[in-house]
């Protein structure tokens, strides 16, 4: 029974290779001679580590870059520390401008990216490079019903906290709503 739902849910990710979506449409693609960033977006546990993974599948020398790194410890453990989060994204910036200096494609940043503001330097970054940006959320069924994710995220966020994530969540992103954004404070 529980491996008929990990099938299950594994199937609706929609991540088969060559960026065929349901019902066969075609998924945005960089062209093959073009340098590409993908900033990843969604609620904890909604797939976007799984989407990254497959990401890196589809194309040799993709590089995954997530801010959740920085919390890893020497045992390979998960030490998540609040104070420490503006470090450590600024530590996966400095890791993304690395790659892209040596023009690695594509570099996938998976992080939440819940508004706008927080892909700002990555986009930016990717302009001044010469990276095309594509968007990309998990596509699986989950993917707002904080119930499952509470259950299912690998990190252990509360409910209470994906929950007002998902109310913060800003949909139909846009290049130029990325770069027209202000950085907002919220408490969690």
């Amino acid at each position: 029974m529980a491996a008929d739902r990990l099938a299950f849910s594994l199937q609706q990710l929609s991540l088969q290779p060559h960026g065929a979506g349901r019902g066969g449409r075609a998924r945005p693609r960089c062209p093959r001679k073009a340098k590409c960033v993908y900033l990843l977006r969604g609620l904890p546990g909604s797939g976007k580590s799984t989407l990254a993974r497959n990401l890196k599948w589809q194309f040799r020398g993709a590089v995954i870059l997530s801010t959740d790194d920085y919390f890893i410890r020497q045992d390979g453990s998960y030490l998540f520390q609040k104070y420490l989060l503006d470090e450590a994204h600024e530590w996966n910036h400095e890791r993304a401008k690395s790659a892209m200096r040596q023009w690695k494609s594509p570099i996938i940043i998976d992080n939440t990216n819940i508004q706008a503001w927080e892909m700002k330097p990555y986009v930016v970054m990717a302009q001044q490079n010469g990276y095309e940006v594509k968007f990309r959320e998990p596509d699986t069924p989950w993917k707002f019903d904080v119930r499952k994710l509470t259950r299912i995220n690998t990190h252990g966020v509360p409910r209470e906290r994906i929950e007002r994530m998902k109310e913060r969540y800003e949909r139909n992103i846009t290049i130029d709503r990325v770069l027209r954004a202000e950085k907002r404070v919220h408490h969690n």
